[in-house]
């Protein structure tokens, strides 16, 4: 059996998704489409906008197979780590033979481009390391490390500020660096860009379907919503939306009595700034605004905040070598993929089975379950009272 996989995250799912899914098993001869999913938390460091069971029931309902949950130590960290860990969790599971990338330009040029980051000729190290002592934020000064080697690119900096070409690019780079017999596939990114929160077109963005989901408008979000499922996305959200005030509250709390100087992206003195704003400030608006710079990008301030909330450190990230994913969902007829998820936990007693490092970063994800069922007013953990779905 061979089985492609996905890295998604669903913040919600969508008919953009659903085309991803569709022209994915249209591109390769694979019998199993394996959705590879962020669970409760997500890669903007915020809490997804529906819990992982609703949207991986509507990916189920569009064309995928099975849903495994990347955790959260990969989910809620920056996008190499986030790539890498996905590409980790994919590793663990022998059918998987292909990578499904959405992406904004042509697959070739993405796969020369990671070979060029991932080679780090002399000329490149030289450039990154000289544009990060300028005080340049990681992604430019990779941008314009690849841009001084790749001479004959003119569009390289355009091509590497789609968010969808970073992460693709992250990607290729983690199969590279494990040495993995995983070939990728691009399908083109059709509709609007992934930051356009333009209400209207073919295919909206994510962005768009969430500014929606905060006006509660959920006619204007329907049409972009797989019919099966839009039903099951509206009771989510009438029932456990996301209490912004209490995730704000236990946020600044976190900030103001952990040591944030622990968490995975604190470092330069960002940590000090943080703890400042976070005594100062009640709104985790103002915090951002107050720690933004040129040096310190919103998203990797948000990342911090995120990850002191979560405990994230880096000696939890020293276990993160043996994380495991997690089944959310199967597709009620394919139940004959269970066998070949031998690296896959299915119960919450399969990770004593993988070891004790395993079982640290499953904890992880049992934090962020039972701070994500405090703030959507849920019953119990969303992730240790987790039943698997078949749908």
């Amino acid at each position: 059996m061979a089985s492609v996989a996905i890295i998604c995250e669903y913040n919600p799912f969508h008919t953009g998704h659903a085309y991803h899914i569709r022209q994915t098993k249209k591109a390769c001869d694979a019998d199993t489409v394996i959705g590879i999913m962020s669970g409760c938390f997500v890669q903007r460091a915020e809490p997804a906008v529906l819990c992982p069971e609703t949207r991986a029931t509507a990916a189920i309902y569009s064309g995928m197979d099975c849903v495994v949950e990347l955790p959260t130590v990969f989910s809620c960290a920056a996008g190499n780590t986030f790539a890498r860990g996905a590409i980790k969790i994919i590793s663990d599971i022998p059918s998987i033979k292909y990578l499904s990338l959405g992406a904004e330009d042509d697959g070739e040029i993405l796969q020369r481009i990671a070979k060029a980051q991932s080679n780090e000729s002399e000329d490149y190290k030289n450039k990154l390391q000289e544009y990060l002592s300028r005080g340049l934020p990681y992604a430019v000064a990779v941008t314009q490390a690849t841009k001084y080697v790749l001479t004959d690119m003119e569009n390289c900096t355009d091509i590497l500020s789609k968010p969808n070409n970073i992460l693709a690019i992250e990607y290729l780079k983690a199969i590279f660096s494990m040495s993995l017999d995983i070939k990728p596939i691009f399908v083109k990114r059709r509709g609007n860009g992934y930051n356009d929160d333009s209400e209207n077109g073919e295919y909206i963005s994510a962005t768009a379907a969430r500014k929606l989901i905060r006006q509660n408008s959920f006619e204007g979000l329907k049409p972009y919503i797989a019919e099966d499922s839009f039903e099951a996305f509206v009771n989510e959200l009438q029932k456990h939306p996301v209490n912004r005030a209490a995730y704000n509250a236990l946020t600044i709390n976190a900030l103001r009595t952990f040591d944030i100087s622990s968490c995975l992206d604190a470092a330069e003195g960002l940590e000090h700034k943080l703890k400042e704003s976070a005594e100062k400030y009640c709104s985790l608006d103002e915090i951002f605004a107050d720690c933004k710079s040129k040096r310190y990008t919103m998203s990797r301030i948000k990342r911090i905040c995120l990850q002191a909330l979560l405990g994230i450190t880096e000696k939890t990230m020293s276990a993160a070598n043996d994380a495991r994913g997690r089944l959310i969902a199967l597709k009620n007829t394919r139940k004959d993929i269970l066998k070949s998820l031998t690296g896959v936990a299915i119960k919450n007693t399969d990770y004593a089975r993988f070891g004790a490092d395993a079982q640290t970063i499953a904890d992880s994800d049992g934090i962020a379950g039972g701070l994500y069922s405090l703030i959507t007013a849920r019953n119990g953990n969303s992730f240790w009272d987790r039943k698997l779905l078949t749908v």
